[in-house]
Formats: C-alpha cells, structure tokens, sequence
C-alpha cells in the first residue's frame, strides 16, 4: 500500500514544481508581460485540470487504468525534459537581463509545448491514479474497506506533502540556485515516477475497462426521449433491471444502485414496452437498466458541487499568478536573513490541509 501513496506523492511534487513557479519562469526569463503571462498560466492550468475527463473516459473505455497513468507519466517525462532543456541551455532562452527582448517563437514552442505535456501527462493521469489505487482493495469486506478509507486518507496527505516540498524545496532551487536544476528535479522524479510504476506491474490488480461513462448518459437520453409521452409507474420495481450477475473473469463488474425518486422523468429509459419484449439481445438505446439510469441521476447530482468549486477556484487561481507577480516584488529579506522565495507562498496551503487529514 505504501507504494501507491509514494508515486503520489512524486507526481504531485513535479506538477507542482512546474505550477507554482510558471508564472515567475515566464516573467523573469522569458520576459512576456504581466497580462500574457496570466492568461498563459491560466490555460495552462486549465488544460491540466480538465485532462481527468478526457483521461477517465479512455481508461475506462480502451486503455484500463494502469496503461493510462503510465502513458501519462510517459508523456510528462518527455515534457519535462523538453523544459529542462530549454531552461538549461543558453541558446534556448532569450539573455538574462531585465530589459531584454522577449523569447521567440521557436523558444516559446520548445518551452510551452513541454509544459503542455507534462501538464497532459500528469494532469491526465490523477483522477485514474486515484481509482486505480482504490482498486487494489477489496471492498466486499470489512479489513478492504477500511484499508481503502485508510488509502484515501494517505492518497490526500501525501498529495499536500507533495505539494508543500515542491512549494519550498523545488521552487527554492529553481529561483535561487537554477532554473535547468530545479525542472532536472522535477524530470528525475518523474522519470522514477516512470520507472517505479512500470517495474511493480505485477503487483497490481488489474480490472479491465467497464465502458465509456459518456456512452451510458447517451443511452439514457436516447431510451427517455423515444418513451417522452410514456408515465413513470409509481412501483420502481416494475422499471429493468438485469437480473443475471456477471462474471468478473469475462466481463466487467457493474455495481447495481437502488432506485431514487429524484430526477424521475429519467426513469422512463427504463419503462418496459410490448416493443421493448419484442426485440431480441441486448437493446440499450431503448431500454436502460436502472442502474444506468442511476448514474446519470449521481452526475446530475454533482453539477452544482462543480459549479461551487468553480467559484473558489476562479478567486485560488490569483494565488499562482497575480499574488506571485507581487511577490516578486517584495522584499524577502529579514535583515541580513532571506526567509522566503517566490512561489513558497502557496506552501502554507498544503500546511493547513495536513492539520485537517485524518489518520488512521
């Protein structure tokens, strides 16, 4: 178990590593102006915040977990050495001086096309590397059930850990020491991030994929709107479900949700017809199983958590650029002592999220 949380916390050092100083390697070295600089921060942690949903969709619908992540490391490792050479080597990067001219375009494309990938990468690959994790126990008993409330309890304080030592140690060596050094960090860990996951392949239990979560919602809309004039029986038991349990050798396993009445008008994909009894085999696009009808219900419900975390991540955003861009401007000396560089501001959030974890 310790593994799992140990590749955490590699990939969250070297994500952060990249993000929490982005916007001052933007400022200082490639010497674009305070607005791009923003925007570029702000699309770039967009892109990699967002990957999980391109990254769960093809785990669960081709490439299974464990392939995803170590492509996504894969990809990210390749990213960072793209940045660490452009940071190491002079003619990569445009003259270090305060009033030079802005990096070209051939210099930006190396710089931002090795940010991209290891933003992919490793954004890619967190949510899968999440489940996946919780799939090495077995939750139909009680010792896996409380071994993976105990994984996602490390699974969080590793990732603040992750994030605290890239906030003070990684962002200290890139600002203070070197640039090339401080992203060689990063891309060494990753590179064992790499390694480490690859060699314990045969540890893992692997699941094969359970289907496109996506194709499920369409299946739902389609079976409802061919039965839109259709009345939902007030018996939920008179809706489909399967009765027949699948074999998790040949097929993959499906967990059966219980029937709410919330979202009602979605349990008419799952009305049964004289039309429906007819038809022979499988026929998912007319009549879906409660199941699957359930599972959009829990997507709905989670629309307006999205929505609120919206807000907060819309004000946290102005921490990794506009509060670092007048960091840069302030001065971090206590006498003759420096007590911080620029970018350890955000250390202190991960700081506050360990006092909140529960141990086990």
């Amino acid at each position: 178990m310790l593994l799992l949380p140990g590749l955490q916390f590699l990939e969250v050092t070297a994500f952060f590593g990249v993000y929490l100083s982005l916007i001052v390697y933007l400022q200082d070295v490639l010497h674009g102006d305070s607005a791009s600089n923003v925007a570029s921060v702000n699309l770039w942690a967009g892109v990699s915040f967002v990957m999980p949903l391109l990254s769960a969709t093809v785990a669960d619908s081709c490439w299974g977990k464990y392939k995803t992540v170590l492509i996504g490391y894969s990809s990210a490792g390749v990213g960072m050495a793209m940045v660490t050479t452009s940071a190491t080597l002079p003619s990569l990067s445009p003259s270090p001086c305060a009033y030079c001219a802005p990096a070209t375009l051939s210099q930006e494309l190396l710089f931002f096309s090795g940010i991209y990938l290891c933003g992919v990468g490793l954004g890619g690959s967190k949510a899968v590397f999440m489940s996946f994790g919780a799939e090495q126990f077995d939750d139909k008993d009680d010792d896996g059930k409380k071994a993976q409330a105990s994984y996602f309890g490390w699974y969080y304080a590793v990732g603040n850990m992750g994030m605290l030592t890239a906030g003070t140690l990684v962002v200290w060596v890139q600002d203070k020491v070197n640039w090339g050094i401080g992203y060689g960090i990063c891309g060494l860990i990753v590179a064992v991030a790499v390694v480490g996951l690859a060699a314990t392949a045969p540890m893992y239990r692997m699941l094969p994929p359970m289907g496109s979560p996506w194709k499920g919602v369409l299946q739902v809309l389609c079976a409802r709107s061919r039965k839109v004039k259709l009345k939902v029986p007030d018996d939920a038991t008179q809706l489909y479900e399967e009765e027949d349990v699948k074999n998790p050798f040949l097929q993959p396993v499906h967990e059966r949700l219980q029937h709410t009445d919330q979202f009602r008008f979605l349990d008419k994909a799952a009305i049964i017809t004289d039309e429906d009894l007819d038809q022979d085999g499988s026929r998912p696009w007319r009549l879906c199983t409660v199941t699957r009808v359930e599972e959009l219900k829990t997507l709905l419900r989670l629309i307006p958590i999205w929505l609120t975390s919206a807000v907060y991540l819309v004000a946290s955003t102005q921490a990794q650029t506009t509060f670092l861009q007048q960091g840069t401007k302030t001065d971090s000396l206590t006498g003759r002592e420096q007590v911080f560089s620029t970018g350890s501001e955000e250390s202190l959030v991960p700081v506050s999220h360990l006092e909140l974890t529960k141990w086990d």
